[in-house]
C-alpha cells in the first residue's frame, strides 16, 4: 500500500496532472469523462454476435429488443463520472405493448475490435529520447555498498487518526540497525527485540529483495533511487503498523512518497528511500507478495522525484488508484488481491475503479476497488504487445485518466466499455455451456477463492415492467434481461438515466442448457442439545444430468473483511458423506444429500452447518457468497453463485429465479 495521503504535499500537488509539454492553467475538475462526438443519427445494421452499443445523445433513450423465441440479453451499464464518493440510479422500464421498432434518442453499432482500437505504441511522453529507453539494461541506483550502515537511526511516523498536516500528530521512531546486506539495511523499532520477531524473517527480506525484487522491478518498472545516498534500501520494521490511526487500523506495510522528496520538510519526510513494514510479518509467499507490492510504490515515487528534479517543477503524485493498480500487478503471487479480486466480482456495481485519493473518498483500503483497479491494469497491460506496459506506466509524467488515455491510445469511455465488455465475457463464459463463450477458457481459481466473474442482476421482463439499479462511479453493472413465451415478439425499453451513462447489449446463446442454484436457511439438524449453536444451509442446484456438481465454495464477503476473515472453503463433492455428523462438529461441514431426476434434469441436494460462532466473527462482513462448480461434457467448468446476506436468522429463505445461474433474494448474482 501507498500512504499518499499521509504527507503534507499533498495538497500543492493533487490537481495538476497536465503534460509537460502544456501549460498548466487552473479549472474545475470535470466531473465525468466524455464519450465520442455523434456522428450518426439513425440506426444501421449491426451483427448481434458481437457486443452492440447503445450510443446515446440524451439521458432517456428508448430501444427495441427481439424477443423471438425467448431472447435474452446481458445490459452493461457503466457509469463514466469521476466522483468517487457519488453513485447514481438507472431506471429502466418496459413498454410491452409498444410499436415503435426504431430507437429513439440513440442508435446501435457494434463497438469496434481492440485491436483497430489501437492507434499507437505506448508513450512515456512527448520527447523522442524517452521512446527506446525500454532497450537499455536497467540497474537500480541502489549500488552495492561496502560501508557499514548506521547503527542507529530515527525516524517520523505518522500514528494518530488527527490531521495529517498536524506534526503533533507524528512520532519519532528509533530503529537499530539488526542486519544488512550489500543493497538492504533493516532496521527495528526500539521498543522491539530481535526474539519477538518471527524466525527467518529479516533473512528472507534480505534473501527476496537481493536476488528477487530489486532487480526484476528494475528490469521491468525502471530505478529506486538511493535518496541519502547511503548505498541501501532501508526497511524499518515496527509494531506501529499494527495499531495506526490511534489503533484503528493494523497494516502489513507502506510506502511514503513524501519520503523520497528532500524538499518537505520533517516529519512529513524522512529524507530516505524506506520501506515500512509490520514486525509481526512471517516468511512466506505473502511476504514475498508485499514487498514485490511496496517496492514497486518506492520505484513509483524514485521516478516522478527523479523527472521533478530533471523537469524543474513538480509532478502529481501517482493517483491512489493507479498506484495501487501497478503494485499489484508486479505482485508475483496472489495473497495480496485473490480476495480482492472475489469481492470485486461479487458487487462490481459497488466499486469504484477511479478513485485518485482512497483516504479522502473515505475508501481506503475498500477491497473491491482494488480488486477492480487490479484487474483493470491487468487487462491494460495484456493489450501491450510488447510487454512493456509497466515500464512505460512509470515512466509517464501524468496520472489519472489522461495517462490512461496516453498509454493506450484510446479514449477512456471506449477503454472503459470494452473493459466492461471483456469482464462480462469472463462471467458469461463461466455460465453458460455454449461453444461461444469457451474460447479463451479462464482459470476459475484465484489464490484460495473461487472465482465466478462479475455478479449478475436479472431483469424477468415477464413479471417486472420497471427495474432501477444504483451503480457507483466510474462503476459497471451486469443486468440479465430475460422473459418467457407470454411476451411479445418486440419489445421497447425505456431508459431514464443520468449523465456519463453508457450502456452495451450482449445477446445472449439460445437453447442452452438451464442452470440454476438455489439456497435456504434452515435450523440445525440433530438430536443433541449442541444443535442450537448452529445453523444449516439447504442448497439446491438444478442441471443437466451430463453437466455434474465438482465442488462446493463458501466463503464470507464485505468490502472491508481481511483475507483471512474471508475463511474461504472448496469442498470436493466426491468425498462428502450422505449425511451431518451427530454430534455437530465446530467447524463448517457439508453434506451431499442426493441426487435427484426432475422433468428439466437433475437436482443435487447439499446441506450445510456453520456455527454461530463463526458467523459472529464473520459479522463485519456483509454476506455468505456460496459458489458451486460444475464441469461439463467437453471439460469446461461453469461456477454458480449465491449470495446470503449477514446477519441471519435461521430459516430466512433465499429464493433463486428459475433460469439466472447466480441470482440471490435481491434478484442479484
Amino acid at each position: 500500500m501507498s500512504i499518499t495521503s499521509l504527507w503534507i504535499g499533498w495538497i500543492l500537488v493533487r490537481g495538476s496532472t497536465t503534460s509537460p509539454e502544456l501549460t498548466e492553467a487552473p479549472e474545475k475538475r470535470t466531473r465525468h469523462v466524455t464519450a465520442r462526438r455523434l456522428v450518426v443519427t439513425e440506426t444501421l445494421p449491426v451483427d448481434w454476435e458481437q457486443p452492440v452499443e447503445i450510443v446515446a445523445w440524451h439521458n432517456r433513450p428508448q430501444f427495441p429488443l427481439s424477443l423471438h423465441a425467448g431472447e435474452e440479453y446481458l445490459l452493461i451499464i457503466n457509469n463514466l463520472q469521476l466522483d468517487p464518493g457519488k453513485s447514481e440510479t438507472i431506471r429502466l422500464a418496459l413498454m410491452a405493448e409498444a410499436t415503435r421498432t426504431t430507437p429513439a434518442g440513440c442508435y446501435f453499432q457494434n463497438s469496434a475490435p481492440l485491436p483497430q482500437m489501437l492507434s499507437h505504441t505506448h508513450q512515456t511522453s512527448g520527447n523522442p529520447a524517452h521512446q527506446h529507453r525500454e532497450t537499455l539494461t536497467l540497474k537500480s541506483d541502489i549500488q552495492e555498498s561496502l560501508n557499514s550502515p548506521a547503527s542507529e537511526r530515527s525516524f517520523f511516523l505518522f500514528v494518530t487518526d488527527g490531521d495529517l498536516s498536524d506534526k503533533k500528530q507524528y512520532t519519532r521512531v528509533t530503529g537499530k540497525l539488526i542486519q544488512h546486506s550489500p543493497r538492504v539495511a533493516i532496521y527495528l523499532d526500539e521498543q522491539q527485540q530481535t526474539t519477538e520477531l518471527a524466525t527467518g524473517l529479516t533473512d528472507e527480506i534480505i534473501h527476496l529483495l537481493e536476488e528477487q525484487v530489486l532487480d526484476q522491478l528494475a528490469q521491468q518498472c525502471g530505478t529506486l533511487t538511493d535518496v541519502d545516498q547511503d548505498g541501501r534500501f532501508i526497511i524499518l520494521l515496527s509494531p506501529w503498523l499494527g495499531k495506526l490511526q490511534g489503533g484503528k487500523t493494523s497494516i502489513n506495510g507502506f510506502v511514503r512518497p513524501s519520503d523520497f522528496r528532500e524538499n518537505v520538510a520533517a516529519p512529513f519526510s524522512n529524507h530516505c528511500d524506506m520501506l515500512y513494514l509490520n514486525s509481526a510479518l512471517k516468511p512466506g509467499q505473502e511476504l514475498f507478495d508485499l514487498l514485490s507490492h511496496e517496492v514497486t510504490h518506492a520505484v513509483v515515487s524514485s521516478i516522478r522525484t527523479t523527472q521533478e528534479r530533471t523537469r524543474g517543477r513538480m509532478l502529481a503524485d501517482e493517483e491512489d488508484w493507479l498506484n495501487e493498480g501497478i503494485a499489484h500487478i508486479m505482485e508475483p503471487g496472489y495473497t495480496n488481491r485473490d480476495y480482492r479480486i472475489s469481492e470485486f466480482y461479487r458487487k462490481p456495481e459497488s466499486y469504484p475503479l477511479i478513485v485518485p485519493d482512497y483516504y479522502r473518498a473515505r475508501l481506503w483500503r475498500n477491497h473491491g476497488c482494488r480488486g477492480a483497479v487490479n484487474l483493470f491494469l491487468s487487462w491494460c497491460n495484456d493489450l501491450d504487445p510488447g510487454r512493456r506496459f509497466a515500464y512505460h506506466f512509470t515512466h509517464h509524467p501524468l496520472t489519472g485518466v489522461e495517462k490512461i488515455e496516453n498509454l493506450t491510445g484510446i479514449p477512456f469511455p471506449e477503454l472503459f466499455r470494452q473493459w466492461s465488455v471483456s469482464l462480462a465475457r469472463q462471467s458469461l463464459q463461466h455460465q453458460f455451456p455454449v461453444e461461444s463463450f469457451t474460447t479463451n477458457e479462464t482459470d476459475i481459481h484465484c489464490g484460495r477463492f473461487l472465482l465466478a466473474g462479475p455478479g449478475l442482476h436479472t431483469w424477468n421482463l415477464s413479471s417486472e415492467n420497471l427495474y432501477s439499479l444504483k451503480i457507483a462511479s466510474s462503476a459497471s453493472a451486469f443486468v440479465h434481461l430475460k422473459s418467457d413465451s407470454t411476451l411479445k415478439q418486440q419489445a421497447l425499453i425505456k431508459v431514464r438515466g443520468f449523465p456519463g451513462v453508457q450502456l452495451t447489449l450482449i445477446r445472449l446463446p439460445q437453447n442452452r442448457p438451464r442452470l440454476d442454484f438455489n439456497a435456504e436457511w434452515q435450523p440445525a439438524t440433530g438430536q443433541t442439545p449442541a444443535t442450537d449453536k448452529f445453523v444449516e444451509i439447504r442448497l439446491r442446484i438444478q442441471h443437466p444430468e451430463q453437466v455434474p456438481v465438482e465442488k462446493i465454495g463458501v466463503e464470507y464477503c464485505g468490502g472491508y473483511l481481511s483475507r483471512s476473515d474471508r475463511q474461504p472453503r472448496h469442498f470436493e463433492t466426491a468425498s462428502l458423506p450422505s449425511e451431518l455428523s451427530d454430534p455437530p462438529l465446530p467447524q463448517i461441514e457439508i453434506a451431499q444429500r442426493g441426487i435427484f431426476s426432475e422433468q428439466r434434469g437433475n437436482v443435487t441436494e447439499f446441506q450445510l452447518r456453520l456455527p454461530r460462532a463463526q458467523l459472529k466473527r464473520a459479522a463485519r462482513g456483509d454476506s455468505l457468497l456460496l459458489k458451486a462448480v460444475l464441469r461439463t461434457q467437453t471439460g469446461q467448468q461453469l461456477v454458480l453463485q449465491r449470495e446470503l446476506k449477514l446477519p441471519l436468522q435461521p430459516g430466512q429463505r433465499l429464493a433463486g429465479a428459475e433460469t439466472s445461474p447466480r441470482q440471490s433474494e435481491t434478484t442479484r448474482n
